[in-house]
């Protein structure tokens, strides 16, 4: 009697979790090495992979005190309630970056790129922003106390509710920036551009704006006691409301200006007429 055929079908290999993703193509070559490459599928769905920089992983919420980050692309990372303090970020581009509630204390940004990234609720005290480029940047409600940021570009930067006391920004460009209601008491604004910022209700006392141009500017509202404005163009500014009392207005241009009873000058001063729009709607 011939043996039976075995008719169980053989137990299958385990399968791994890339045997399960993908299938495995192994062409000939015409030496008859066979070459394997991966194929995946159609439909499946890739975990995103984390971003790494220089041995330190970026990502919501790390630990990156005091690394060195220098001239590193980390355009559109996600840096949100991390702890960057003391980081050297200088020369690196975080253009559109997510830094919402991140600390960076103390950072070194030297020409960094922060043009359209949010930071609102980011503590830069101290930080160190000379010439970087925060351009249409959210830094609304952020802390900037004591930062450094001569010529910094802060275009059509939104610093709403953005404390900023005795931040250093000489020669910043702050053409279109928002400072509604922001804190810049004796901050050194020195020859900066201001052309066109909206800083309705804005605490400016003891601030050095000499130098200054703010043409076309939103200043209503706005606290100026004790500000130093010689030589400022203020022409074609809103002032309605605004305190300038005891501030120093040697040379001020204010050709234009928007002003009403409710504008408080200092002893002595004699503005000029507010050119027939003292009642603007």
């Amino acid at each position: 009697m011939s043996p039976r055929p075995n008719t169980m079908a053989a137990k299958p290999a385990n399968k791994t979790v890339t045997d399960e993703c993908c299938r495995t193509v192994e062409p000939a070559t015409t030496s008859g090495a066979r070459n394997k490459r991966q194929v995946a599928w159609p439909n499946l769905q890739l975990v995103k992979e984390t971003m790494w920089v220089r041995g330190h992983e970026v990502t919501a919420g790390v630990d990156l005190a005091g690394a060195d980050l220098t001239d590193c692309n980390l355009r559109s990372a996600d840096l949100s309630e991390s702890w960057l303090g003391g980081a050297v970020l200088s020369g690196s581009d975080l253009s559109g970056a997510r830094l919402v509630g991140a600390d960076l204390r103390h950072t070194i940004c030297r020409s960094t790129i922060f043009a359209d990234a949010d930071l609102h609720h980011a503590n830069l005290w101290n930080a160190d922003l000379t010439e970087a480029d925060l351009g249409g940047a959210v830094l609304s409600r952020s802390w900037l106390g004591n930062a450094r940021m001569g010529s910094a570009d802060l275009r059509s930067t939104e610093l709403g509710g953005a404390w900023l006391t005795g931040a250093d920004l000489t020669c910043a460009d702050l053409g279109a920036a928002s400072l509604a209601g922001s804190c810049l008491s004796r901050t050194c604004m020195l020859e900066a551009d201001m052309t066109g910022v909206f800083a309705g209700g804005a605490d400016l006392r003891s601030a050095i704006l000499n130098g200054a141009i703010i043409r076309a500017a939103n200043l209503s509202g706005s606290i100026l006691r004790g500000a130093s404005l010689i030589g400022v163009d203020l022409s074609l500014t809103d002032l309605v409301g605004a305190d300038l009392t005891g501030a120093q207005l040697e040379g001020v241009v204010l050709d234009g200006i928007r002003h009403d009873a409710t504008t408080r000058w200092p002893d002595g001063f004699a503005p000029p007429s507010s050119g027939g729009l003292d009642n603007h709607d």
